[in-house]
């Protein structure tokens, strides 16, 4: 079987390195062709300004030998794509995710892809009008504790909802350097609620199958570092259902290191999720044990980028294509997401709720 032309479009992402390392696990399925970066200079560091500590600084030393593009087009003729993994910066994805899908390229789009709900959902239509698959980074939906959470819920065993929790502190941004590009309002779009926050709105929506109907918010660059965009934020949500929920977030870490949990509380149970996918159950139980607890880690073994999560993106985003279906994670996914961030940095500058049409 050929494999699928593949084109890496952009190499200032903070995850460039991570997600390439995940396509390379599939070299019996996926070739990468080509690289595209606007800026020439890209082109000869082949390396992110800022990058994940937890992923490689650069890309592989044979990527050298691939051809180097800094237009798009050109990419795009020269190189007949039939994949792309687009890890632009905020500002520019969109537009390029609408030139590829017109193109008939197939789309691997880390997230959260553009700076506003508006500009996904251009983006994302354009690639549904034109037929293409695209799987977003929306990693957490392919985690295993994340899907029986979300089993828990489907089955009725948590009950009528009450309230969810989403919390997460992780490193400073003096830990990740005040000049990082996710600071960067005008190409970025927002803060930590944009670039993190993102994956836990996901799951709120995903796992309970609600809508935010309301919401208010509080956020503030609390550090005193020169950046652009918020380091804390604290949300407070209204469901369809009726159900309450908080959300936290903030870099106020010294270190490499995050630590958090998401939580559903139900009228038969409760249900919580740490960041490495262990599980806690606690049940309504018995007079002989009047606190059911269940408590579940996963294991796997260590996979490079983006791990298993990245892994299972790509497979899922493969088949996909062959069974001509949609992937898991899809780009009307982030819009839904998006659209509560938008909202969220209304509420937090105009110190009012907002409704959610």
């Amino acid at each position: 079987m050929s494999r699928l032309r593949v084109g890496i479009v952009g190499l200032e992402h903070y995850h460039v390195t991570g997600w390439v390392d995940s396509v390379e696990q599939f070299r019996d399925r996926l070739e990468v062709v080509a690289l595209y970066d606007p800026n020439p200079e890209r082109g000869e560091r082949l390396a992110p300004p800022h990058y994940d500590p937890h992923l490689r600084p650069a890309l592989p030393a044979s990527y050298r030998e691939l051809p180097f593009v800094t237009d798009l087009d050109t990419l795009i003729r020269e190189h007949r794509l039939d994949l792309a993994l687009v890890t632009l910066p905020n500002s520019e994805a969109p537009a390029a995710i609408e030139r590829l899908a017109r193109a008939g390229v197939h789309l691997l789009v880390d997230k959260p892809a553009a700076r506003t709900a508006a500009e996904a959902e251009r983006a994302f239509a354009a690639a549904r009008a034109a037929g293409v698959k695209v799987a977003v980074g929306l990693t957490k939906r392919y985690g295993r504790g994340w899907q029986d959470a979300r089993q828990i819920v489907t089955s009725g065993r948590l009950g009528r909802l009450y309230s969810t929790e989403a919390i997460f502190v992780t490193s400073s941004v003096r830990v990740r350097d005040p000049a990082n590009l996710i600071f960067d309002r005008e190409r970025s779009g927002g803060g930590i609620l944009h670039w993190l926050g993102v994956h836990d709105l996901d799951m709120l929506l995903w796992l309970t199958g609600d809508r935010v109907v309301e919401l208010q918010a509080m956020a503030g660059t609390v550090s005193g570092e020169p950046i652009e965009v918020e380091d804390t934020i604290s949300l407070g949500l209204r469901y369809a259902s009726g159900a309450i929920g908080t959300v936290h977030y903030a870099y106020a870490l010294p270190r490499t290191y995050g630590e958090g949990y998401l939580a559903l509380r139900g009228s038969n149970g409760s249900v919580s999720i740490k960041p490495n996918g262990h599980l806690t159950w606690i049940g309504p139980g018995n007079t002989s044990d009047p606190l059911a607890l269940q408590e579940t880690s996963y294991t796997h073994a260590p996979v490079p980028g983006y791990g298993p999560g990245g892994v299972a993106i790509i497979a899922d985003l493969l088949a996909a294509i062959a069974e001509d279906r949609d992937p898991l994670a899809t780009g009307e996914a982030l819009v839904a997401a998006l659209r509560i961030i938008d909202a969220a940095y209304e509420a937090a500058r105009t110190g009012t709720r907002v409704r959610l049409e």
